[in-house]
């Protein structure tokens, strides 16, 4: 059983990503669709964090040796870094975008 799992892992482990198997394939398309997917999914992350901060900003009752400011400045750091991160994506979508062969439709 053991050898069995641990060639499961090994197989796993080479096998190709999708955006591998689209940058392989020059699939720019394909690309432009997955970062533009990312930058979505970062920016709901972004929103998480800041709605976080928020709620520290309006209880700010003590949590343990951090003060809820410090608690709230933390978060808001970590959402600025997911809407950095959200930007990158959106960068890399368009680079994508302008790699398409002429006359392709998005």
């Amino acid at each position: 059983m053991v050898p069995a799992v641990g060639l499961m892992l090994v197989l796993y482990g080479c096998a190709e990503t999708s955006t591998q198997r689209m940058i392989n394939a020059n699939n720019h398309n394909g690309l432009a669709e997955y970062y533009t997917q990312q930058a979505q999914e970062l920016r709901g992350k972004a929103k998480q964090w800041e709605f976080t901060a928020e709620y520290y900003d309006k209880h700010s009752e003590p949590h343990g040796k951090t003060e809820p400011a410090q608690h709230a400045a933390h978060c808001r750091a970590i959402a600025q870094n997911y809407v950095k991160a959200a930007e990158e994506a959106d960068a890399l979508a368009q680079e994508h975008r302008a790699m398409r062969p002429h006359g392709m439709i998005q």
